[in-house]
């Protein structure tokens, strides 16, 4: 009996796991893909786009939350007189969560 139950117990550990990785990779590439949304909007090119997204997804890499990139779009747009509401942009953050997780747990 102790060993079912150390065997589901394990199992759960597992799935748990498994879900944070899943989680951690599908935030990554959200701030990847509003990284280069944004870059876009903000008329960079190649490169530059790029580098902009990757800079998003350090900061989930520092685990600062979506906040964080929330407030980082909303300044260069601010700077670079693009015209995006803050509710526009936690709208394009939140389904591209959505689109990224669905990626993540399709590949």
């Amino acid at each position: 009996m102790t060993t079912a139950f150390n065997e589901l117990e394990k199992a759960h550990e597992n799935k748990f796991q498994h879900d944070l990785e899943l989680q951690f990779r599908a935030k990554a590439r959200r701030n990847h893909m509003v990284g280069l949304w944004a870059a876009e909007l903000l008329g960079l090119k190649n490169g530059e786009a790029h580098r902009y997204a990757e800079e998003l997804v350090g900061l989930h890499i520092k685990d600062t939350g979506w906040q964080q990139i929330h407030q980082r779009i909303l300044s260069d747009f601010s700077h670079r007189g693009v015209q995006k509401s803050a509710h526009q942009i936690e709208r394009t953050i939140h389904e591209l969560m959505a689109e990224a997780d669905y990626q993540i747990r399709n590949a």
